[in-house]
C-alpha cells in the first residue's frame, strides 16, 4: 500500500526527468557535429563530392540522432507505463474490502452475542463488502494482459464468495429473529406458567430448571445441544396431562414448551450460519488478490526497468554525460523505489495498527459490561459508554479517581486484602462484588480484573470488566422464594414447613421441651370453591392464612401444606395445655365471618394435634399423626383431636378398608336395598330408589356412608356407579319377566360419573343391553354435581330427556347454585333435603323453606319429592302445601330386592 506523503515526494523528480533528458540530448548533438573545419582548395567536382558525403554524413548522423531519439523517446515510454494514482486506487480498494470483511465479521458476531439488537450494522457492511469488491475488478491498465485476467478471476471468486454468504447472511438474520424472537418472549411465558397457583411443586422446579438451562444453552455459542431435552419435554406434558386428569392445567405449559422448542430447534442452525459466514471470510482471497496484484506490479516494475536500462545503454552511446545522468537518474530511482516499498510497509502496518485500533475502540464502546483501564498507580484512564449506563458516572467524574469511588462499603478490608493478594499472585482475580452508583445506590457486580506487564515484567495498567447481575440476583430470590413459598398464601410450602420442623424439634431438644404440630383442614371448602368459583375460594384461604398468621406468635411457623390445609408449628410450649389454647384460638379466629365480595361466609375447621416427643420424634410422624388427628377431629365433629394411638389404628382400619373394596365386585360382595317412594295423597307405590350395600365378610352389612368416601378417594366411585345402574337395570328387566309391573327406580349418580363425556352413551347402552323402557330408569344428582361443570351438565341431561330417562335433583336447598340454573337444566323433579323436613313442625322455621321449594317448584313446572318424612305431622303438612311425592322411614325403609319385589303387583293380562 502506498503512502500519499511517498507519492508526492515522487512527482517533482518524475516531472524534471524529461528537462534532463533535453539537456542530455542537446549536449549529444552539440558532440556529434564536427567544428567547421577551413576547406583546402579542390576542384568543383570535388567539392561537390565532398558536400555530397558531408550532406550524406549530415543526413545519416541527423537520420542516427533521429531513430535514436524515436528509440529513446519509445523506451522512455515504456519505461513510464506505471501509473502511480491507479496503483494508490487498487490498493486503497484493496484494503477497503479488508476493512469490510472484518467490519462484516464482527456484525455478525455482535448481533450473534447479542450486543447488538438490529441488522443494520450487518446490512451497511455487506454494501460496503460489495461496493469495494466492484473496485477491484477496474484492475489498472499497466498490467499485463495475462495479470489483468488472473486479477479479475480472482475477483470473480471473490464476488461468488460474497453472493453465497449474501444468502448465509439472509439465512441468519431471519433464523435470528425467529431464536430472539422465541428468547425474549421466554421469561414471560415462564413467569406467568410458573406463577400459575394451580401448579404442582414438583412440575414448577422442573419447568423453572428448564427454562434456567435454556436460558444459559441459548446464550453459549456451540453446536451442542441440552442433554435429552425431548424426553423431559415428554416428562413436562406428561405431568401436565396428569394434573390436568385432576382438575387443573390450562395452556400455558403448550406456550412455554413451543419458545423452548423454538429455541433449541434453531439455534443450531444459527450457530452453524454464524460458523459458516464467519468461515467464509473474504481475507483469504482477498490476501491472494493483493499478493497476486503486488507480484504483477512488481514484474511490471521489472520490466520497466528494463526499459530504462536500455534506454541509459543508448545514453552511454550517445554521450558519457547522458550516461552519467541517467546513471545518477538510476541511482534516485532505485533510491525512491526502495524509499516508496518501505513506506508502503510502513503504510501497510500503520493501517494494520489502525484498523486493529479502531476495532478494539468500537468492541470497548459498544461492550454492554463495563469496562474500566487504570495506570499503575490505580488512577482511570479510560472507561466504556457501559461503565457510564452502569454506575451513572460520567468520564469527566472518574477520570484520574481511584475505583475507591464505587466503593459501597459491603466488602470489609480483609475482603480487598484477600482479592490483591489473589490479583498479585496470579495476575487476575474474578468474584462477585458490592459497588456503588453515582446516586449512592449499591448493586451487586460480576467483576474480573487482569493486571498487564511490559516486557520488563512491571504492571502498567489494570483492566476491569464488570457486569450488573441486579436482574438476576432478584431471579433467584424470586426462583429461591417460589421454592420454599406458597405462590397464593406468601406462607411457608411443604419443603421449607419441613425445615421448619426440624429445627424447631432441634431446639426442642436442646431446651428439653415440647413442640406441637397442629393440622387445620376447613369444613366443606370444596362446596364453596366448585359453587363460588375458583377466586372466592382462593380470596378465602388468602384470609384464612392472613388469620392463622395474626393468632399464633411470630416465632411460630404458618404453613400451607395442602389445597385447603395448613399446618402451624409451635415451639417452646411447656405442655399439651399449651398447644390447646393455640388450637382453641386459631378455631375462634377462623369461625368469624368472611367477607367475600357480595358474599359473606362463615367457615369452621377440624384440626388435629400432634406432641413432640410424645407422638413422634421425626417429621414425617409429626405430621402423619397430626393428620390422622385432624381427620378424627372432623369424624367427631369435634372442632379439635390430640392424636392417640387408636387414631392410628382406625386409619390403618380405613386403608384395609379400601383395599378390599377394590375386589368387592368381583367377589359378589355389593348388593342394591330399595326404598319405596309413594304419592303423597293416596299413599300408593309410585317409585323406588336403589341404594347401595356392602356385605363386608368381617363387618357385616356396611351402608354407602361408609365405604364411598374411600370409593371416591380411590377412584374406584365410578366402576362401583357403573355397577349400580347396571344392576338395578338388570333387576327391572327381572321383574318384567316375571310378570311383575315394576315401578321407576332412581339410581343416584357420582359427580365422576357425570363428567364422563360419554355418560348418556353409556345409560342407552344399559338399556339397550336389558330391552327397559328409558321411563323406568331415574337418576339423580345434586346442586353441587351440576354446578361443577354447568355446561357440560346441561349438554348431558338434554341427551338423557331425549332418551326419555328422568331426572331430578338430590338434597335440593343444600347446595350454593343459583336458582336461575334451574332454568338451563332438563330436570323432573327436586327432592328436598333431609334437613328442611326435620324442620317441620320445630316450632322456629315449621317447615317454611320446605313450603317455598314446593312452590317454587310448581312455579317451574317440576314435581316435588320430600325425602327423610318420618312422623305423620310432616305428612299432612306436606299434603297440605301441594307436595307430589314422599320417601322416608314413615312409607317404608330400604329393603332387600326380594322383600321390596312383594310390594309389586302383577302386571295386567291385557297389558302384556
Amino acid at each position: 500500500m502506498t503512502n500519499p506523503d511517498a507519492a508526492a515526494a515522487q512527482t517533482p523528480a518524475t516531472a524534471e526527468l524529461p528537462a534532463a533528458a533535453e539537456a542530455v540530448s542537446a549536449k549529444a548533438d552539440a558532440a556529434a557535429v564536427p567544428a567547421p573545419v577551413p576547406a583546402a582548395p579542390q576542384d568543383e567536382a570535388g567539392l561537390r563530392r565532398l558536400d555530397t558525403r558531408r550532406a550524406w554524413r549530415y543526413l545519416r548522423l541527423l537520420a542516427g540522432v533521429l531513430a535514436i531519439v524515436l528509440l529513446m523517446s519509445w523506451l522512455f515510454v515504456r519505461a513510464d507505463t506505471v501509473n502511480i494514482r491507479d496503483h494508490q486506487q487498487y490498493l486503497t480498494a484493496i484494503r477497503q474490502v479488508r476493512q469490510a470483511d472484518a467490519e462484516l465479521m464482527v456484525a455478525v458476531l455482535t448481533n450473534r452475542l447479542g450486543m447488538r439488537f438490529d441488522f443494520d450494522a450487518v446490512v451497511v457492511a455487506s454494501d460496503e463488502l460489495k461496493t469495494a469488491v466492484d473496485a477491484l475488478e477496474d484492475v489498472p491498465s499497466f498490467l499485463s494482459a495475462r495479470d489483468q485476467a488472473l486479477l479479475r478471476k480472482k475477483v470473480a471468486s471473490l464476488r461468488q464468495m460474497q453472493q453465497i454468504r449474501l444468502e448465509d447472511l439472509d439465512v441468519f438474520k431471519r433464523e435470528s429473529s425467529v431464536f430472539r424472537n422465541s428468547l425474549d418472549s421466554l421469561p414471560t411465558a415462564a413467569d406467568s406458567y410458573l406463577g400459575r397457583a394451580s401448579l404442582s411443586e414438583g412440575l414448577r422446579m422442573k419447568s423453572a430448571s428448564l427454562v434456567s438451562e435454556v436460558f444459559a444453552y441459548a446464550h453459549k455459542i456451540a453446536p451442542d445441544a441440552l442433554e435429552g431435552l425431548d424426553v423431559r419435554l415428554q416428562s413436562l406434558r406428561e405431568e401436565e396431562k396428569q394434573q390436568r386428569a385432576h382438575g387443573g392445567g390450562d395452556d400455558l405449559l403448550d406456550n412455554l414448551l413451543l419458545h423452548v422448542k423454538t429455541i433449541f430447534e434453531h439455534k443450531p442452525v444459527l450457530d452453524q450460519i454464524t460458523h459458516d459466514i464467519l468461515a467464509t471470510s473474504a481475507s483469504e482471497l482477498t490476501e491472494e488478490i493483493a499478493s497476486l496484484y503486488v507480484q504483477a506490479y512488481g514484474q511490471t516494475l521489472r520490466l520497466a526497468r528494463l526499459h530504462r536500462v536500455v534506454l541509459y545503454v543508448l545514453g552511454l552511446l550517445l554521450a558519457g554525460m547522458l550516461g552519467m545522468i541517467f546513471l545518477r537518474l538510476q541511482r534516485a530511482s532505485r533510491a525512491l523505489e526502495y524509499a516508496h516499498d518501505d513506506l508502503r510497509e510502513r503504510y501497510d502496518a500503520l493501517q494494520r495498527a489502525q484498523s486493529e485500533l479502531a476495532l478494539f475502540a468500537r468492541l470497548f464502546n459498544s461492550a454492554r459490561e463495563g469496562m474500566m483501564i487504570t495506570d499503575a498507580q490505580q488512577h482511570i484512564i479510560a472507561v466504556n459508554a457501559s461503565f457510564v449506563a452502569i454506575t451513572g458516572y460520567g468520564d469527566e467524574q472518574v477520570l484520574g479517581q481511584t475505583p475507591k469511588i464505587l466503593s459501597s462499603g459491603k466488602q470489609d478490608e480483609a475482603f480487598y486484602r484477600a482479592m490483591w493478594a489473589d490479583l498479585n499472585r496470579e495476575g487476575r482475580w474474578q468474584g462477585e462484588i458490592w459497588n456503588r452508583r453515582q446516586n449512592g445506590e449499591p448493586y451487586p457486580e460480576w467483576l474480573s480484573v487482569t493486571v498487564v506487564r511490559n516486557e520488563l515484567g512491571e504492571v502498567v495498567n489494570y483492566v476491569g470488566i464488570f457486569s450488573d447481575i441486579s436482574e438476576r440476583k432478584s431471579a433467584e430470590a424470586r426462583i429461591h422464594h417460589l421454592a420454599h413459598y406458597d405462590a397464593l398464601t406468601n406462607l411457608p410450602n411443604r419443603a421449607l414447613l419441613q425445615d421448619r420442623l426440624e429445627q424447631a424439634i432441634l431446639q426442642s431438644r436442646r431446651k428439653n421441651k415440647q413442640a406441637a404440630v397442629i393440622f387445620i383442614d376447613l369444613d366443606r371448602f370444596k362446596p364453596i370453591n366448585d359453587s363460588f368459583g375458583q377466586e372466592v375460594g382462593d380470596e378465602l384461604l388468602i384470609k384464612v392464612a392472613e388469620r392463622l398468621q395474626g393468632t399464633v406468635r411470630e416465632a411460630d411457623t404458618v404453613a400451607r401444606y395442602g389445597s385447603d390445609e395448613f399446618v402451624v408449628v409451635s415451639q417452646d410450649i411447656e405442655q399439651s395445655q399449651g398447644a390447646a389454647m393455640v388450637a382453641r384460638k386459631l378455631l375462634a379466629a377462623l369461625a368469624e365471618p368472611y367477607a367475600l365480595g357480595p358474599h359473606e361466609l362463615t367457615v369452621t375447621a377440624s384440626i388435629g394435634v400432634a406432641i413432640y416427643p410424645e407422638d413422634g420424634e421425626t417429621v414425617a410422624t409429626l405430621l402423619r399423626n397430626a393428620d390422622v388427628a385432624m381427620y378424627g377431629a372432623k369424624t367427631g365433629r369435634s372442632g379439635m383431636q390430640f392424636y392417640s394411638e387408636e387414631m392410628n389404628t382406625d386409619s390403618v382400619g380405613e386403608l384395609l378398608l379400601q383395599s378390599q373394596l377394590r375386589g368387592a365386585i368381583d367377589r359378589h360382595e355389593l348388593l342394591l336395598y330399595y326404598q319405596p317412594k309413594v304419592d303423597a295423597a293416596t299413599g300408593a307405590l309410585i317409585g323406588a330408589e336403589a341404594l347401595l350395600r356392602w356385605e363386608h365378610p368381617e363387618f357385616g352389612l356396611l351402608s354407602p356412608g361408609r365405604f364411598v368416601p374411600a370409593a371416591e378417594e380411590s377412584g374406584l366411585i365410578v366402576p362401583i356407579g357403573e355397577w349400580v345402574l347396571r344392576a338395578a337395570c338388570r333387576q327391572l328387566r327381572q321383574w318384567l319377566d316375571a310378570g311383575l309391573e315394576p315401578v321407576p327406580v332412581a339410581v343416584n349418580l357420582s359427580v365422576q360419573q357425570l363428567l364422563l363425556d360419554g355418560l348418556a352413551d353409556f345409560v342407552g347402552g344399559v338399556l339397550m343391553d336389558n330391552l327397559l323402557p328409558p321411563c323406568l330408569l331415574q337418576l339423580e344428582l345434586t346442586e353441587t354435581m351440576l354446578m361443577r361443570d354447568a355446561a357440560h351438565a346441561a349438554r348431558v341431561l338434554d341427551r338423557l330427556r331425549d332418551m326419555g330417562v328422568g331426572v331430578s335433583i338430590d338434597d335440593f336447598g343444600s347446595g350454593y347454585s343459583s336458582l336461575a340454573y334451574l332454568n338451563t337444566f332438563a330436570v323432573d323433579l327436586l327432592k328436598i333435603d333431609r334437613s328442611f323436613v326435620l324442620d317441620i313442625g320445630s316450632g322456629e322455621g315449621q317447615g317454611k323453606i320446605a313450603a317455598a321449594i314446593i312452590a317454587l317448584a310448581h312455579s317451574m313446572e317440576l314435581k316435588v319429592l320430600a325425602e327423610g318424612v318420618e312422623t305423620s305431622e310432616q305428612h299432612e303438612f306436606l299434603v297440605s302445601h301441594g307436595c307430589d311425592q314422599i320417601q322416608g322411614y314413615l312409607f317404608g325403609y330400604p329393603e332387600p330386592v326380594d322383600v321390596f319385589g312383594q310390594r309389586l303387583r302383577p302386571r295386567d293380562v291385557l297389558s302384556r
